[in-house]
């Protein structure tokens, strides 16, 4: 029983879009030109490499050079204001096919402006061994700023498998298997469900089980429903129902902001909005985040926060503007 967080690592071996396509334009200004000359700085000497899972949904899954810079302005109710830069890299390494280099791929975006992360920065080189239709297996060698001491060694191992329910409905299993020099072990699974409505809705159900050995051993689970629309060509929605656990520590808040003790974890609940539009270019982005959260920490008040966001992506932008 000690080790039963690798389980749905194996288990996901074994386990039996909407997208707004952006706009492009003929007319060369300085913005264009200045883009078209650092994607082009950017991608000299790194060569294309076969699809690794042929979706770009989820960063870790993502094998086109690029770079995407972010930032990120937060509201907080009964907390503040607050400012997350954030610069993501998947880099193809020229003369290796499977190999890539990428930062900061430990988390995604549908952890929000609720909760801090401690500003984990990680660096590492990634091995694509696997890439089929229903399996993707990689492995991840790096350094991490995660917890104590402020630099650490990792090794993660990331697993896919997809699946069919039924005609209408599919299944997907990730797991994210990470062993650090100081933190010792984490273990993050997640089981996707999810059925095209129609040519504009899409609807997605994910539950995490987050394994933490540094978090005194606790398991922190999520669940979350998702209701993707495609608005235009340039325009996407995601409504969003999210319930979680978090660790205390890692609560927005400050101690004292706190309203009551929650032990350890904390209970979230919250409805989420995001907007995402592209603006004029196909590699510029602004996002529009409104939040309505009711946390432990705070009593289960309710608290909006809202998140505005600017995005430039050099390199390859994706083909299709997405939130999902």
């Amino acid at each position: 029983m000690r080790y039963f967080f690798v389980l749905p690592f194996f288990a996901v071996i074994f386990a039996s879009p909407v997208s707004a396509q952006t706009e492009t334009t003929d007319e060369k200004d300085i913005a264009e030109e200045a883009h078209s000359w650092l994607s082009e700085s950017l991608l000299r000497g790194t060569t294309n490499a076969d699809n690794f899972f042929n979706d770009e949904r989820y960063s870790w899954e993502n094998n086109k050079s690029r770079v995407t810079l972010r930032s990120n302005f937060d509201f907080i109710g009964d907390h503040g204001f607050e400012f997350k830069p954030q610069v993501k890299i998947n880099l193809a390494m020229p003369g290796f096919k499977r190999m890539r280099f990428i930062t900061n791929e430990t988390e995604d975006d549908e952890n929000g402006v609720r909760e801090s992360d401690e500003n984990e920065t990680n660096v590492a080189l990634r091995y694509i061994a696997l890439t089929t239709r229903k399996y993707g297996i990689s492995t991840d060698l790096g350094v991490s700023t995660r917890g104590s001491p402020a630099l650490q060694l990792f090794g993660r191992a990331n697993l896919r498998r997809n699946f069919n329910l039924s005609e209408e409905w599919k299944g997907r299993l990730e797991d994210r298997l990470y062993w650090y020099t100081n933190s010792k072990w984490r273990n993050d699974f997640r089981w996707y469900f999810e059925r095209e409505l129609s040519e504009k809705f899409l609807f997605r159900s994910r539950t995490r089980f987050d394994f933490m050995q540094d978090r005194n051993s606790n398991v922190f689970p999520q669940q979350s429903f998702i209701l993707y629309q495609l608005i235009n060509n340039r325009t996407a929605i995601a409504y969003e129902a999210i319930a979680e656990k978090i660790f205390a520590e890692n609560s927005v808040y400050d101690s004292d902001e706190f309203l009551q003790s929650c032990g350890e974890k904390c209970n979230h609940f919250l409805l989420r909005l995001r907007f995402r539009q592209s603006i004029g270019y196909p590699w510029l982005f602004y996002e529009v985040w409104p939040t309505a959260n009711w946390t432990e920490e705070r009593d289960y008040e309710f608290s909006p926060s809202i998140r505005f966001r600017l995005e430039i992506v050099l390199g390859n932008p994706p083909k299709t503007t997405r939130l999902h």
